[in-house]
């Protein structure tokens, strides 16, 4: 009986997860700025809680190296390489979806953010940026040091 509840309350939460994803797409589509052609953009949530705005990229498969993330003039900006590890002399693909090559991705920062409280964590093929909330606007450009773990 505990099984049956868990695997519904389970199926609701995706339910939701999904209906947050969908509006948050359709309200707020010029948050996300396309980048040159060629790039291929990583999937990305944006999510604010109440200390801090939170911004998530799927890069499984990026380098630890091979990816930066800068704040300037009012956006944050990720841009990176994914690379193809393939050696060998000849492949036929019959179903190709992963992007490899380079990669982009900007957010315009809010308001009032200081480039001084924005960090950011990568761990298991996620990049998590946090933004702390505060009430002077952004001055300068900064590299954002990037955790590890």
């Amino acid at each position: 009986m505990f099984k049956e509840a868990d695997e519904l309350f389970e199926r609701l939460r995706n339910i939701h997860l999904q209906g947050e994803r969908h509006f948050f797409s359709l309200l707020v589509p010029s948050k996300v700025h396309p980048t040159a052609e060629g790039k291929w953009q990583p999937l990305a949530d944006v999510y604010e809680t109440n200390a801090a705005w939170v911004i998530k990229l799927e890069l499984a498969g990026v380098r630890k190296g091979d990816f930066s993330v800068t704040a300037n003039e009012g956006m944050i900006t990720i841009k990176g390489t994914r690379r193809d590890e393939f050696e060998g002399e000849w492949r036929t693909y019959h179903q190709a979806e992963i992007n490899y090559h380079e990669f982009e991705r900007s957010f315009p920062l809010p308001k009032g953010t200081d480039t001084g409280d924005i960090s950011a964590l990568y761990k298991n093929g996620l990049l998590t940026i946090t933004i702390t909330k505060r009430s002077t606007p952004p001055r300068e450009r900064k590299t954002i040091t990037i955790t590890i773990t």
